[in-house]
């Protein structure tokens, strides 16, 4: 476990440093101008879905396909691709309906710049909402890698999409300008799906096709969707920090989007490098734990985990907030992005401190609730999370301004979820502690 934790922690600090890079050249390129305020704003709705399915089917799916594959080897590959037929077909058809109310939508985020922005920012998501579909079958193909207990595959191809995404900016911006990035945006999903999906068991199609209707099929999905539907809920409160901080940050001045963006990726992008390695291998090994019903190692390792992702997370924002400065007047300066975009940059770190330390071990609280199947509870409260927030950014905004919204509301945010998700975990423990003496 801890050498799959350590590779995939390399990959994905390969994977951050080729995105940083990414996001100073892209910087450089268009500048801290509305166009690049548009993009950021037109990806916003596509990557917050597209992030609560990679981020949340792994935990939904894994034990299901693992029980599956207890019954026979051919009932887990058949129930796998069954699995993605049916839930493609539904992505499809949501991509179809936000495609049909894009406008509203945007508007309601982002209509503070104006139509025009409205309209231009449409133009560019309506590219990349259907490439959500690759995205789902890209995740579930790397949960079916994990059940193999193939860990390296699925990161490897995140950075190599990573990489082409960064090269087709660079190739095609002279030509396309700011559509080279939603062009670069699907060509790296696609080689995501390409790498990762496991065409050893692509016959199994012909043998699902006549089993969607099934019964059986039919209990399937149900299952699962009672078991997803939960995480997405409380994955999407948790990647509702994005439209927080983009949707408040449109309505300051012109660049502020990509500054709040920049400023955030920066943060979630070295957090990701410290805790992606203890989240991937550490939830299988949990789950195995939980259903030993090893309550008393159960509580240690997940203590351990907790403090080790509280640590490294701590030691990630010191270094953003004291040292990258330095190599950001270095780095960024040049092109359409003057030294005064990089102080405005820079300023904004203080903002994000508190918000970063939640973003670092939010999920490292989630995965416990998970495994003990609370996820329900952990739902309702991150639901409560997402209103909360928004009304505490609102009224900050009001009371203050757009960059104390955002502060504010992501902190209200995380920390509701993680404060929720602790509670829920001792109660259990305590609980079952309290039997077991019995």
């Amino acid at each position: 476990m801890k050498k799959s934790a350590g590779m995939i922690s390399i990959i994905m600090a390969l994977v951050t440093g080729v995105q940083i890079v990414g996001q100073v050249i892209v910087a450089r390129l268009f500048g801290a101008h509305i166009e690049l305020d548009a993009f950021v704003s037109a990806v916003t709705i596509p990557t917050v879905i597209t992030a609560v399915i990679t981020g949340t089917l792994n935990d939904a799916i894994l034990p299901l396909i693992k029980k599956k594959q207890r019954e026979g080897e051919s009932k887990g590959d058949i129930y796998f691709i069954k699995i993605i037929l049916i839930l493609s077909f539904v992505i499809l058809i949501s991509s179809i309906c936000i495609d049909f109310f894009s406008i509203p939508l945007i508007n309601m985020l982002f209509g503070s710049r104006g139509n025009s922005f409205v309209f231009f920012t449409n133009k560019l998501m309506k590219w990349m909402i259907y490439t959500m579909i690759f995205s789902l079958v890209g995740s579930l193909s790397s949960s079916y890698l994990y059940s193999k207990n193939k860990f390296i595959l699925p990161s490897f191809a995140y950075l190599l999409g990573s990489v082409i995404n960064l090269v087709i900016i660079i190739v095609l911006s002279p030509y396309l300008g700011i559509w080279s990035m939603p062009v670069a945006f699907i060509a790296a999903t696609i080689v995501q799906l390409i790498i990762t999906f496991p065409y050893k068991i692509r016959y199994y199609f012909i043998s699902a096709l006549p089993l969607l209707i099934s019964q059986d099929s039919i209990r399937e999905i149900i299952f699962l969707l009672k078991a997803w539907i939960p995480l997405i809920a409380s994955s999407f409160a948790m990647r509702f920090d994005n439209i927080i901080i983009r949707s408040f940050a449109s309505r300051l001045p012109e660049g502020y989007i990509v500054y709040t963006n920049l400023a955030s990726k920066l943060f979630i992008g070295l957090i990701g490098i410290a805790t992606i390695g203890l989240q991937t291998v550490f939830f299988p090994h949990l789950l195995d734990l939980v259903h030993r019903n090893d309550l008393r190692y159960s509580r240690k390792q997940v203590q351990k985990i907790k403090l080790y992702g509280l640590m490294l997370t701590c030691c990630i924002i010191l270094i953003v907030t004291f040292i990258s400065p330095f190599f950001m007047r270095i780095v960024l300066i040049g092109g359409k992005f003057s030294r005064t975009n990089v102080e405005v940059l820079i300023s904004l770190f203080p903002y994000l401190i508190i918000p970063a330390v939640g973003w670092g071990i939010a999920q490292l609280f989630f995965q416990p609730i998970i495994a003990i199947g609370k996820q329900h509870i952990l739902t309702i409260i991150n639901i409560v999370a997402v209103v909360f927030s928004w009304f505490i950014a609102s009224l900050l905004y009001v009371r203050f301004d757009g960059l104390i919204a955002i502060s504010g509301g992501l902190t209200v945010l995380s920390f509701t979820g993680i404060i929720g998700a602790e509670i829920i975990w001792q109660q259990y423990l305590n609980h079952n502690l309290a039997q077991s003496k019995q």
